[in-house]
């Protein structure tokens, strides 16, 4: 089998569309249209449907994009294994992120891990908080950044860091509805509320050594995307329960503060989980390496990071 037919096949794959994996890769649509045919009439079945303008895998085309994956994997590892011999950290590193907070926490480290090893590619996909592990197996991911551990036994997990939620508010909003004295003064506050595909998102909150209280205000906004909950905070629009890390920059530049700060959620670990069965190249041991050391050093250096800027509204 060829093996660039093979990877237009993938392309094809991860964009849903020849038109989007042409302009993705700067490939002819005709050559990435020409290789899947090759393919298709090689094995005489078809690997995608059309609906609407999206291209979707049928049942043969999952199965080899399966076997594709693994056949692109190990020609990483074999370039990597030349690289090896020189002593160098190259080739491709796909990272996998699952949460809301990818952005966040994984954007910034690949930065700098890519500053330091240049020779590096990086292939980074993010994933449903709820997409199993055996799904992540089969799309050959080297490294995933996961909150909490993994239930499957065959996953190391390595702890970066751990964070925790509570309550922010921009000093605005704060002025005009006064800042709360206590939970039960949360009650009269407009609520910024994260929505599941299956319920709001209650508020768990305890001060040290307290017992865990269960809050959900009145909602003014309610968002499945954390993003924005921290948009409509930083407006001014009411109190919205977010990770400490994920409003970090933004309580330096006094755009938000915290409401209650004495209350907190447990703490949730930041891990970096592996298999225990792939093989683990020079490249993902540097990886491993510096994402332990990372989380330590991490204020000293000068890395871009998200987060949201207020304009004066005279400005616009």
């Amino acid at each position: 089998m060829d093996l660039s037919v093979v990877d237009c096949f993938v392309k094809v794959a991860d964009a849903r569309s020849i038109s989007a994996a042409s302009r993705l890769h700067r490939l002819p649509k005709s050559t990435l249209s020409h290789r899947i045919r090759q393919l298709e009439d090689q094995f005489g079945v078809e690997l995608f449907v059309r609906e609407g303008h999206q291209l979707h895998l049928t049942d043969a085309g999952s199965e080899l994009l399966r076997h594709a994956r693994k056949i692109r994997a190990s020609c990483d590892d074999a370039v990597t294994a030349m690289a090896e011999m020189h002593k160098e950290v190259a080739g491709t590193l796909r990272v996998g992120s699952t949460g809301e907070f990818g952005t966040t926490v994984t954007s910034e480290l690949l930065y700098a891990f890519q500053m330091k090893y240049p020779q590096i590619i990086l292939d980074v996909v993010f994933l449903s908080a709820r997409q199993p592990f055996t799904d992540v197996s089969d799309m050959a991911l080297d490294g995933i950044f996961h909150w909490g551990e993994p239930s499957d036994v065959d996953y190391v997990s390595r702890r970066l860091a751990t964070a925790s939620y509570g309550l922010y508010a921009s000093p605005e909003y704060l002025a005009q509805h006064d800042q709360p004295a206590s939970e039960d003064e949360l009650a009269r506050h407009r609520g910024l509320i994260f929505r599941s595909t299956t319920r709001l998102q209650p508020w768990h909150l305890s001060r040290p050594g307290g017992p865990e209280t269960e809050i959900l205000l009145t909602a003014a906004l309610t968002a499945n995307d954390y993003w924005t909950l921290k948009y409509f905070a930083v407006a001014g629009q009411g109190i919205a329960y977010l990770p400490g890390f994920f409003v970090e920059t933004e309580c330096q530049s006094g755009l938000l503060v915290p409401v209650l700060p004495e209350w907190r959620s447990r703490e949730m670990a930041i891990n970096l989980v592996y298999s225990r069965r792939r093989h683990v190249s020079r490249r993902f041991k540097a990886f491993v390496s510096f994402c332990m050391e990372f989380y330590r050093r991490r204020e000293r250096d000068q890395i871009p990071r998200y987060f949201v800027e207020k304009i004066a509204r005279e400005k616009l």
